[in-house]
């Protein structure tokens, strides 16, 4: 998705030839059109978020998820967590920019403020699961210089596979991660899985794209099971009800608005 993984986002595939492509492409000319290939301004749905640790305990949260594309340059996307009651009024505000750096508010019921979450803070884990605010937002494009490996098939899909690498120590700082490795299906340009290293280059997370949605055209993770191999964690995040260009106004993905969420 525009998001997550987009987890969001990520949410991360590409067109060869018949889609786009003159020739054989590039692991950035891949990335590129990935992340293109939305074909709606606005979108809300229902979340189910599950987190399950090693020793099989389970706690589900659910969350209203809003996302709009504001302006050529700008989208911005919106979550309330609506369970169980220890996180319910929650909020996330999130504005991606296309030429600055993106935004991050988070609202806790408890100290009624907003809070803003730095560059620096990307990394951290968001609402304790094994999804950071890095991963809920699309991949900033030109931060990463990206390297396309030999193809692979995975489940008798022909898949690309793409490295990529921080330009600088900040952004590896900032996000927590070393490189990442996407592996994309040929034919739809669905991310299917990725690895993500961690400052040392070891082995984090491997996230695992298992459903998409067809929205308006084009497919949407709506099914995404991250795992953290480190500590054996992992979080499952479920989108259902999805609803296209449903004329959220502008002023509803604000800091006032996510202040008064309860």
């Amino acid at each position: 998705m525009k998001y997550l993984s987009y987890a969001s986002t990520a949410l991360i595939m590409l067109f060869i030839t018949s889609l786009g492509f003159a020739q054989e492409p590039t692991g950035y000319e891949i990335m590129q059109e990935m992340l293109n290939q939305s074909t709606w301004d606005a979108m809300q749905a229902k979340v189910t978020l599950t987190l399950k640790t090693s020793r099989g305990e389970t706690r589900v949260r659910t969350i209203d998820f809003y996302s709009k594309n504001t302006r050529d340059d700008e989208s911005r996307m919106l979550m309330r967590f609506t369970r169980p009651a220890d996180v319910e009024g929650t909020g996330f505000l999130m504005i991606e920019h296309d030429n600055a750096e993106d935004e991050r508010y988070l609202y806790l019921p408890a100290l009624r403020r907003v809070k803003r979450i730095a560059a620096s803070g990307s990394g951290g884990n968001f609402m304790s699961s094994d999804f950071t605010y890095y991963d809920i937002g699309e991949p900033e494009l030109e931060d990463w210089t990206y390297k396309r490996l030999a193809d692979t098939t995975i489940a008798d899909q022909k898949t690309y596979v793409i490295e990529s690498l921080p330009k600088t120590d900040q952004i590896s700082e900032d996000t927590g991660y070393g490189k990442i490795i996407r592996y994309v299906l040929q034919d739809k340009l669905n991310n299917i899985k990725t690895v993500y290293f961690d400052e040392s280059l070891q082995k984090k997370k491997i996230l695992n794209v298992k459903e998409y949605t067809e929205v308006n055209g084009t497919d949407f993770e709506s099914n995404m099971v991250m795992h953290d191999v480190q500590i054996d964690h992992t979080s499952i995040m479920e989108f259902d009800d999805i609803q296209t260009n449903t004329g959220i106004p502008d002023d509803f993905f604000s800091q006032r608005y996510l202040q008064r969420m309860r």
